[in-house]
């Protein structure tokens, strides 16, 4: 993975457009989302918009480029708007752990654990007879 030297953070970092900047990756902002889907729109390459709006194109490289065109395209069909720096709404956290030693748990997880169990040989069935019937085929 490539790393941006000092220098390139400074550049990266003057840029009104820049939420934030690691030495790996440059977040933007929702107003330069914005600008550069608008810009996007109606034809202009994504390196044309990235000079237009600032930005040295030369540290951006081609698969830099298609994935930040993926993630605005992304906010922008979502309806929901542009986010300043990364959409982390679709993550979701880890569950805490209930205390294990209260029969009610205990209870809850062999009642999940059977349940999946059921659920793995449901599948299994699925799959057998998809394979079956491909083989008719």
């Amino acid at each position: 993975m490539r790393e941006y030297t000092k220098k390139q953070i400074k550049e990266l970092e003057k840029n009104p457009y820049t939420h934030k900047v690691t030495k790996h990756k440059t977040y933007f902002t929702a107003e330069f989302k914005k600008e550069f889907w608008n810009r996007y729109q109606v034809g202009t390459a994504p390196k044309k918009i990235l000079e237009d709006l600032g930005y040295d194109r030369h540290l951006f490289k081609q698969k830099t480029l298609d994935s930040l065109v993926q993630r605005i395209k992304k906010q922008a069909l979502s309806g929901k708007g542009f986010t300043e720096g990364e959409d982390r709404s679709k993550r979701v956290g880890v569950k805490a752990l209930e205390n294990i030693s209260s029969p009610e748990s205990l209870e809850r997880m062999q009642h999940e654990i059977l349940y999946l169990r059921q659920e793995v040989e449901f599948l299994k069935k699925i799959i057998k007879a998809t394979n079956e019937s491909k083989g008719k085929l």
